[in-house]
């Protein structure tokens, strides 16, 4: 057996974010020589716009690693990854393989994150046809990259397409939260940490101002279209209209409630706490605009 083989492959498995809980199976696998093979695990999260910390852990996924041994050395190699979503309050089902080269090592949490139908931002180093491996070329650098799963189709292998979105597409995280009246966000450091965990593909809990109103709602990125997701406490999309509407009409126009806002848009930010995930911290906005 292949020692150093075997090292990075525990290695690379606790970059992905399994920790070393499959260390003893894996190693079993390859002293078995066995050509091929998948290891399995499963884990549990809370939702993403859960409020309280202390939510029950509902989002069950369930995950197949493959291993392939090469054809001319007894070294292996960890491909892709399989993994399946099963949400408490959606019937359906959701799963994708991952590709470790051509997804640029989306990590579990990410996977559950990009499943669970949020966009998240990786430094990556960017490749060409002509140059598959970047990571290896002399001073090369990451450039930072938006992903979003397309999660109403799927391809001709069962996987969601993967849409992606670099810097030159221009989306401006920053600007499209200080588009919005919510509160706390002219304070920079705060801005920061929103943005911060946004970016991570997390949603996030945040006050807004409508008028002389107040309202709680979520926050999340949304790079397609530029801007960003607001729900109100009952998962209804904000619009541009409904929020701007003092401002475009006259000041004895009333304030809409918020069982009203939801006649538009989507968006998400925080009060300004983002919701923590165990290992790491991160809907499409169809508004006016």
């Amino acid at each position: 057996m292949n020692e150093n083989n075997l090292e990075y492959l525990k290695k690379t498995l606790d970059n992905l974010g399994f920790d070393n809980k499959l260390n003893e199976v894996l190693e079993t696998a390859i002293r078995r020589e066995m050509p091929n093979f998948s290891l399995g695990i499963q884990t549990t999260h809370r939702p993403l716009d859960a409020v309280d910390p202390k939510a029950a852990r509902t989002e069950k996924l369930s995950f197949d690693i493959n291993f392939n041994r090469s054809k001319d050395s007894d070294m292996y190699f960890l491909n892709d990854y399989k993994v399946t979503l099963q949400q408490k309050d959606n019937p359906v089902t959701r799963s994708q393989t991952f590709n470790l080269e051509r997804d640029y090592r989306v990590t579990a949490l990410q996977a559950f994150k990009l499943l669970s139908g949020q966009a998240i931002e990786k430094d990556v180093f960017l490749r060409t046809k002509n140059e598959p491996n970047r990571e290896n070329t002399p001073n090369q650098e990451r450039t930072p990259v938006w992903f979003k799963l397309n999660l109403q189709v799927k391809d001709a292998y069962g996987n969601h397409p993967m849409r992606t979105f670099r810097p030159e597409y221009g989306y401006d995280l920053e600007a499209s939260l200080k588009k919005y009246p919510i509160k706390g966000l002219k304070d920079v450091e705060k801005l920061q940490e929103v943005s911060k965990a946004l970016r991570n593909g997390n949603i996030v809990q945040a006050d807004l101002q409508i008028g002389r109103r107040t309202i709680p709602v979520t926050l999340a990125a949304n790079p397609q279209m530029k801007t960003i997701d607001i729900l109100d406490i009952d998962r209804r999309e904000v619009r541009d209209e409904a929020i701007f509407a003092s401002k475009d009409k006259t000041q004895s126009v009333k304030v809409p409630r918020a069982a009203d806002l939801s006649a538009g848009r989507e968006t998400s930010e925080p009060k300004i706490e983002a919701n923590r995930q165990e290992v790491e911290q991160a809907p499409s906005a169809k508004r006016s605009r």
